[in-house]
């Protein structure tokens, strides 16, 4: 009876090494992976490794590294590491992501993602023409996969280096910083007003689409021409707020 546990444990270990020390250029070749995504020259093992270069319009990562965490199989999961892109180069994506995977779950711990606002503006289909610069960081402190999008989300996103450009220029808007988590399983933004365009406004990322609601109120520091702009959006309040309704589809 022992020495068929140990077998089976000497078996059952053989293989989960073997599928982790398998080459990783193997197993890419097993995923579904969309069309238009182009990748770079893979190395490592499924264990560890890389690839040096992931595309998918407008996105790029000049590399990808990732490794395996055995640790949480004793819960039924795998966890595994995920890096890609350069920290310091602000014009390119990057990504830091410490996450598990179980039988139809997913779940995200303490992981950072940026993407520069230039490349996600085409991506959405805005009532205007809007050119900006900038980068959004999104800070996630816990995510669990659910339908649409989560079951589970606590973090922040912040709009870093904002900057928009008007007819006589570019404005500096500094930051805008956000709250973000769950609501009936679609992603959930709240901002706060502590920004030079005074924007308070509620985002909510639905299936397929986008929502935002809320005002802003531009600081008496903002050049004439934002509070021309004013025009465009409405009628303000009482209080001197300018109500802001936005909505659309997003591409993919």
């Amino acid at each position: 009876m022992k020495k068929s546990i140990l077998w089976g444990c000497g078996l059952t270990a053989y293989v989960l090494f073997a599928v982790a020390l398998a080459p990783a250029s193997l197993w890419l070749k097993l995923l579904p992976l969309p069309a238009d995504v182009k990748l770079g020259a893979v190395s490592g093992t499924l264990w560890s490794g890389q690839i040096a270069g992931v595309q998918r319009a407008p996105l790029y990562f000049p590399q990808l590294k990732w490794q395996l965490k055995l640790s949480p199989l004793w819960r039924g999961k795998v966890g595994f590491a995920l890096q890609g892109g350069e920290l310091r180069d602000t014009d390119l994506p990057y990504l830091q992501v410490d996450a598990e995977l179980g039988v139809g779950s997913v779940t995200v711990q303490q992981s950072t993602l940026r993407l520069p606002v230039a490349g996600i503006l085409p991506q959405l289909q805005l009532p205007m023409p809007v050119d900006a610069t900038g980068a959004l960081v999104f800070n996630i402190k816990q995510y669990s996969m659910g339908q649409p999008y989560c079951s589970v989300l606590a973090g922040t996103a912040s709009w870093q280096q904002a900057r928009f450009k008007a007819p006589n220029g570019w404005i500096d808007l500094q930051a805008i910083h956000s709250t973000l988590n769950c609501e009936d399983g679609n992603i959930s933004l709240q901002t706060s007003e502590d920004n030079p365009l005074g924007l308070l406004v509620k985002a909510d990322v639905l299936a397929g689409s986008y929502r935002i609601a809320g005002s802003l109120k531009p600081a008496a520091s903002m050049p004439k021409e934002v509070h021309q702009a004013m025009q465009f959006v409405g009628q303000p309040t009482s209080d001197g707020r300018f109500p802001l309704t936005l909505q659309g589809q997003i591409r993919h």
